[in-house]
């Protein structure tokens, strides 16, 4: 072992030494034949140029410039690195030192040669061998890059993942980057069909030709854009029920909760139930809970248009619903007829707000019901002759 070590020693002494003596070169000229040669242009103003007059460590070279491909100049912090590396100590402090500055200018590849340096100096330094992605199993240092592919891992910039993860990554990239294809597509097409009549018939054919799931993000923004006319919105509305998936399905039952059109609003109803879509119906029971009794009998209503017998059980129940509403306050005069307040002829001149509990039947969810149930089966709003039914019905 101690042979060994005095002979990586002995090596290492002559590798500096040869920098010592190896003159530093600012330029590599790039050769017609291939080759490339390191050396300093010692006529850099000739203009236009003929020769290349070069310095290198075995004499001044002249090359006709038919004979030089490119010349690459070296970095300026390359060659004051270079200057500097004969200077260098060769001790676990001279090469940590070297280490650091080659870090601070991105000089990554040489602050690697330095830290090497250091463990052939002193094996057992943790803090290099972790710089230099070591890791310690069992009482050894490894590579961290060798032991995650040893793993089945891949290196994805500054992370390791295992093939599946990189694959879906990469797939998740491909179709943001159709999204963006399809946008930039669909919103030049919608611009010609707005405001140039001559081109809008090709624009429209090729809208309604889209068959790529990838597009329906832009058309779902399209079909819920407020200001577009009826017509572009059913033609954006088709395509993505041709295309069909989750997004068509969202669209649509945000095209149901906030358009003002009643007859696209009714379209995307229609379509819903052509797919007896679980994923609307749930949206619409959903509805059903809310403190806003318009909106409970909107759910009502879209179940209705449905009719899917999911649906029955959470109607039932929101056949008569509580809500609260605060009344009184201010100049208004509300009606109160208890007889427990004296002097007032049984009424309550403004004063304090009030909360008042109230519950209300709900005429569109019964309507639901009745879409879902066979005929002739009703009970009105009694919810304990509906629940009756329904227990019998699935027992």
């Amino acid at each position: 072992m101690e042979i060994r070590t005095r002979r990586i020693s002995f090596c290492c002494t002559v590798l500096l030494c040869q920098f010592a003596a190896v003159m530093v070169f600012a330029e590599t000229f790039h050769l017609s034949t291939g080759s490339a040669i390191e050396g300093k242009l010692l006529n850099p103003d000739q203009d236009p140029r003929t020769t290349y007059e070069i310095e290198t460590s075995i004499g001044k070279l002249v090359l006709s410039a038919k004979q030089v491909r490119k010349v690459v100049s070296k970095p300026q912090v390359l060659q004051q690195y270079e200057e500097s590396l004969p200077k260098v100590p060769n001790t676990v402090a001279g090469h940590l030192d070297m280490a650091r500055k080659c870090a601070s200018v991105n000089l990554f590849e040489q602050r690697d040669f330095h830290l090497l340096e250091v463990l052939r100096l002193d094996p057992d330094n943790a803090a290099v061998r972790e710089k230099l992605g070591f890791v310690k199993i069992n009482g050894l240092w490894r590579k961290e890059d060798v032991l995650m592919r040893q793993q089945g891992f891949v290196r994805d910039g500054g992370r390791w993942r295992t093939k599946q993860e990189l694959a879906v990554k990469q797939a998740n990239e491909d179709v943001e980057d159709a999204e963006i294809q399809w946008r930039n597509k669909i919103m030049r097409w919608e611009s010609t069909i707005l405001h140039n009549p001559a081109k809008a018939g090709e624009a429209i054919a090729n809208i309604k030709a889209i068959k790529d799931y990838r597009a329906t993000k832009t058309l779902a923004e399209r079909l819920n854009q407020v200001q577009l006319s009826r017509d572009m919105k059913f033609m954006y509305l088709e395509v993505l029920i041709a295309i069909g998936g989750n997004v068509p399905v969202e669209a649509m039952l945000k095209c149901i909760s906030m358009d003002p059109d009643d007859v696209l609003r009714q379209r995307c109803l229609s379509q819903l139930r052509k797919w007896q879509s679980r994923s609307a119906m749930f949206f619409f029971i959903s509805l059903l809970d809310a403190s806003d009794n318009q909106l409970v009998n909107n759910g009502g209503y879209a179940l209705g248009e449905l009719a899917m017998a999911d649906a029955l059980l959470p109607l039932i129940k929101a056949l008569r619903t509580k809500h609260t509403y605060t009344v009184g306050g201010g100049n208004n005069i509300n009606a109160n007829f208890s007889p427990n307040q004296p002097g007032l002829g049984g009424l309550n001149f403004g004063g304090k707000p009030k909360v008042v509990e109230q519950y209300l039947t709900n005429r569109s969810v019964h309507s639901a019901i009745l879409a879902i149930v066979p005929e002739g089966v009703n009970f009105g709003y009694d919810q304990n002759l509906w629940m009756q039914w329904y227990i019998r019905l699935n027992t």
